[in-house]
C-alpha cells in the first residue's frame, strides 16, 4: 500500500476541448512520471480550476489508498497567486479534513534554462527562414569551445551552488551532452573533486566499463599526468564470456577487483558494472579514489546510482536515467584538465 502520493496540479481550462483533451494529456504525463519513479509512491493529477478531478478530489482518492503524505507539483511556469495563495488555502482545508496528512509543494517549472530549447524549437517551426541565414563557415575548435562555455555559463541556473572545481565539471558534462538541464541532476559527494584530483596527481590508473568511455578520455593529458587509462573489457579480453546472470562489463569489474582500489573508476554505460563495483566496495574492501557513476538507461541505471550515493566513497553521478559514455568521459577530462593546470 503506498504511503506517499504525488499530485501533478495543472491550472485547468474553461475551454470546450479541455473536457476531453486535458485528462488524456495529464494521464500521459502521469504515466511518464510513474515510469521514472521507484519506491512506494502513487502519482495522480488534478486541476486547480474548472476541471475534474479537482485538487481536493485527487487528495481524497490518495488518502483512500493509504497515502500519508502528498507532494504537490504545480504544473505552472511561475510562482504567482495560485501558488502563493490558492494552493495553500486548499492544503489548509485538506489538513483540517485529514489530520496527520502531510503536504509538501515543489517549485514551479519556470527555471529559464528548462524552456530555452523548446522556445527556440517553437520559433523555428513557424519561421524556418530565420535559421537558413546562419553562416556555415569553418570555425576554429578553440573558438567553438570558448563560445560553448560562454553560452553554458549563461544557461546555468543562478540557484545552483558549486564547491571548488564542481562548476568546471558540470560545464564539461553539459558541453558533452548538449543539454543544460543535466546541471541540476549532477551530484557530487563532498570530497569527490579533491579525491579525484589527488588520484590524478599521484598517477593512479583510470578504469572504465566500456571502450567508448576510455576512448573519450584525453589520453595526452592522462599520460602527461602519469595515469594509465584502461577499459575493463580489454583486461579480460573479448573471449571472456559472462555468466547468464551477469554482463561482460560487470564480469570485467569483478575481474579487476583489488586493482580498482585507489583508482578512478568511470562507468558510463552498464548499470550492472556499477552494481558489481558496489558489491566489491561492500563485501571486499575495495575503495576507489573516485567513482564516476553515470550508467544510462531505464533498467537499473537509476537504482544503481541511488545505491552508489548511499556508499561512503567519493562519487560523481547523474541522478535518474540520464548518463552515458560521453558524460562519464567529460567528467574525467574535466578532472584531468584541473589537475594538469595545477601542475603548470
Amino acid at each position: 500500500m503506498p504511503f506517499t502520493g504525488i499530485i501533478i496540479l495543472c491550472h485547468g481550462s474553461r475551454g470546450h476541448h479541455a473536457i476531453d483533451d486535458l485528462p488524456v494529456k495529464m494521464k500521459s504525463l502521469v504515466d511518464s512520471i510513474v515510469s521514472l519513479i521507484s519506491g512506494d509512491v502513487v502519482v495522480a493529477w488534478a486541476a486547480l480550476q474548472f476541471n475534474h478531478p479537482t485538487f481536493e478530489e485527487s487528495a481524497a482518492s490518495l488518502v483512500a489508498r493509504g497515502v500519508k503524505s502528498i507532494v504537490v507539483v504545480p504544473y505552472f511556469l511561475f510562482s504567482g497567486r495560485h501558488i502563493q495563495e490558492d494552493i495553500p488555502e486548499v492544503i489548509k482545508r485538506l489538513t483540517d479534513r485529514y489530520p496527520g496528512l502531510a503536504f509538501s509543494v515543489t517549485r514551479a517549472l519556470g527555471d529559464k534554462e528548462l524552456f530555452i530549447p523548446q522556445i527556440i524549437k517553437r520559433i523555428s517551426e513557424v519561421t524556418p527562414d530565420l535559421w537558413t541565414a546562419i553562416q556555415l563557415a569553418s570555425v576554429p575548435p578553440a573558438t567553438i569551445e570558448h563560445r560553448s562555455m560562454e553560452i553554458i555559463e549563461r544557461l546555468l541556473s543562478q540557484e545552483l551552488k558549486f564547491r571548488n572545481g564542481e562548476k568546471a565539471i558540470v560545464k564539461r558534462v553539459i558541453h558533452a551532452c548538449g543539454d543544460p538541464q543535466v546541471a541540476e541532476l549532477i551530484n557530487f559527494s563532498p570530497e569527490a573533486v579533491s579525491s579525484g584530483i589527488d588520484a590524478i596527481e599521484n598517477g593512479r590508473p583510470i578504469f572504465t566499463d566500456v571502450r567508448m568511455v576510455s576512448t573519450g578520455i584525453n589520453s595526452h593529458i592522462a599520460e602527461a599526468c602519469g595515469c594509465l587509462v584502461m577499459c575493463g573489457l580489454d583486461e579480460v579480453g573479448d573471449d571472456n564470456n559472462s555468466s547468464g546472470n551477469s554482463t561482460r562489463a560487470a564480469t570485467s569489474i569483478r575481474y579487476l577487483g583489488a586493482r580498482l582500489h585507489d583508482a578512478i573508476v568511470a562507468i558510463g554505460n552498464a548499470p550492472t558494472a556499477l552494481l558489481a563495483l558496489i558489491d566489491l566496495i561492500d563485501n571486499y574492501g575495495v575503495r576507489p579514489a573516485l567513482v564516476v557513476g553515470m550508467p544510462v538507461g531505464f533498467v537499473q541505471a537509476k537504482e544503481s546510482k541511488e545505491e552508489l550515493m548511499k556508499r561512503d566513497v567519493p562519487y560523481i553521478t547523474v541522478i535518474g536515467t540520464r548518463g552515458g559514455s560521453s558524460m562519464a568521459a567529460a567528467t574525467v577530462n574535466a578532472l584531468l584538465k584541473i589537475a594538469s593546470e595545477k601542475q603548470k
